[in-house]
């Protein structure tokens, strides 16, 4: 069963939920459905896809990848998307911090550092703090111009730009990055 709203119960608790790697479009499914902010989301190039589940319903999905910035080392992985159902267990996604960190650890030895940033417009970070991550870095809110130009002939242009598919609003909030050393 690919999402939450179990007839037959809920968990009791986080504790209760198995938190494994899963395929990458049922995360991706999901977050389309659940994410608070950027519910908009291509189908790759995630590089792990996880779940969060029990009674095989899932509660909560995340989608990594490496770190967006260019400047970032390449033995780090950014969590670019963690959806949680409305109906999920408090501390779902603590929980799954938790249980990524630990794949990663065994599984992934290359892997240095995770980071993954925080909207303060509309998350405080709480989720993050109780996984012990570290506040690291703030980036300012920003403006793009996605609109595209205006050439020598009077016509606007976009091909080349960049579009935000989310629309403007997250690019003009201020993020955390937050990071979890492994």
């Amino acid at each position: 069963m690919l999402a939450a709203s179990n007839p037959a119960g809920e968990p009791e608790g986080a504790r209760a939920l198995t938190v494994e790697l899963c395929s990458k479009p049922h995360a991706v499914a999901l977050v389309k459905r659940w994410h608070s902010r950027l519910p908009k989301v291509q189908a790759g190039p995630w590089t792990h896809a996880f779940r969060a589940h029990w009674n095989g319903y899932t509660y909560g999905v995340a989608l990594w990848n490496n770190p967006s910035a260019r400047t970032l080392p390449n033995n780090w992985l950014e969590l670019r998307r963690m959806a949680i159902a409305p109906d999920a267990p408090k501390f779902t996604a603590t929980r799954m911090l938790g249980q990524m960190a630990r794949y990663f650890r065994r599984e992934r030895p290359d892997i240095e550092r995770l980071i993954s940033y925080q909207d303060e417009i509309v998350h405080t970070g709480t989720i993050y703090k109780a996984a012990n991550w570290t506040r690291a870095y703030y980036s300012k809110p920003r403006v793009r111009s996605r609109g595209g130009y205006v050439d020598s002939e009077g016509k606007v242009r976009t091909k080349g730009v960049r579009q935000g598919i989310n629309g403007e609003a997250p690019d003009q909030a201020g993020k955390w990055r937050w990071e979890l050393e492994l």
